[in-house]
């Protein structure tokens, strides 16, 4: 088989995440890292746009977005499976993807980007990137200009002094919740990883490299530690080291769901419908427990809780329930507040009772 080349930046989660994908689906891969050249002549040429992953198939077709690239080759290269087969089930994992791609991403950067440890590590990681294979690019300069992109997403994103201690409060909760679920399951899904379990792995596996964040995740002594490693140790072939195979039910998995609910969830709703006001301005949120977040409007994650609720429609129309019990209750509870916004999804509005 011919193979797949994939562009990539050493600290971006979601080329964590398409390398452990492509790996698990065992297909050939050259990888490419970003630099200031290919990003022109190669990225911004095939996408439009100079962010990774890219992934250029055999047949020459340049794909990105991460949740894209997953959705076209699982339909490309069904075998082996990374979603699951049940429907509802695979709309509670296509919930837990956006969750970390669209939320969990916030404070792996705020947590980043606000301590300077952990900014000046990655500051030489994003100059090591750009300048390999490009000798006219002092690494000096390179430090100084590449990061100013990224530092200036973070508070549109609600990324900033103001919500880090909430943000990090939010992840050790986030670990604690996983330590519960993987002590007694393998993955999100039951035996083997599934995209769910990849997009939480491309963002911690890069909070854990960051000074900060890897005095938070990681220690392969708990399960979460466990379960980053299972999904590394199949990545390479080799068995989980956790026995058990059978899949969480909506009870074990109700505390993941509960706080999915409570941050991502509560932000995406109220952005949706702050956008039917007006298409600017500042966000202001409520999260869970009356915490205040502030970000910007962002068509951007409506387009995401769209795409999302289209996929949970599919799950609900299909199977009546995402994954049942009390993690159902509290996914739909949330989704009630979009109010008239959910009225195009039927299935999912009988369930949230409009």
């Amino acid at each position: 088989m011919d193979a797949y080349t994939l562009y990539v930046m050493s600290n971006s989660p979601y080329s964590d995440k398409i390398r452990m994908y492509l790996r698990l689906k065992r297909l050939p891969v050259v990888e490419v890292r970003e630099n200031l050249r290919n990003r022109e002549q190669v990225l911004k040429a095939r996408t439009g746009r100079t962010m990774v992953p890219v992934v250029i198939t055999p047949a020459d077709e340049a794909m990105n977005d991460s949740t894209h690239i997953t959705r076209r080759l699982e339909r490309a290269c069904p075998t082996p499976a990374l979603r699951p087969a049940d429907p509802g089930r695979r709309g509670f994992d296509a919930l837990v993807e956006d969750y970390a791609d669209e939320w969990v991403v916030r404070v792996m950067l705020a947590s980043r980007w606000l301590h300077e440890p952990d900014a000046e590590q990655n500051r030489t990681v994003i100059a090591a990137d750009m300048t390999c294979g490009v000798h006219e690019v002092e690494m000096a300069v390179a430090r100084e200009i590449f990061p100013q992109g990224i530092t200036a997403t973070l508070p549109p994103m609600g990324a900033t002094r103001e919500t880090l201690g909430f943000l990090l409060d939010d992840l050790r909760g986030l670990v604690a919740d996983l330590d519960a679920l993987f002590a007694a399951h393998r993955f999100v899904g039951g035996a083997g990883p599934t995209v769910a379990d990849l997009a939480l792995y491309g963002q911690l596996n890069q909070i854990r490299r960051d000074p900060t964040g890897r005095t938070i995740v990681g220690d392969p002594a708990r399960p979460h530690g466990r379960w980053l490693g299972d999904v590394e140790r199949r990545g390479d072939g080799a068995a989980a080291e956790f026995p058990g195979d059978g899949a969480p039910d909506g009870d074990a998995l109700a505390p993941l769901a509960r706080r999915i609910a409570a941050t991502y969830l509560r932000f995406a709703v109220a952005n949706a419908r702050a956008l039917e006001e007006s298409p600017k301005g500042p966000l202001a949120v409520e999260l869970a427990d009356g915490v205040p977040f502030q970000a910007a409007r962002a068509g951007y994650n409506r387009k995401c809780l769209q795409a999302l609720l289209g996929e949970l429609e599919e799950a609900v129309a299909a199977a009546g329930r995402l994954v049942g019990g009390a993690a159902d209750r509290a996914i739909l509870d949330e989704l009630g507040r979009l109010g008239a916004l959910v009225e195009p999804y039927p299935a999912l509005a009988r369930a949230v009772g409009r």
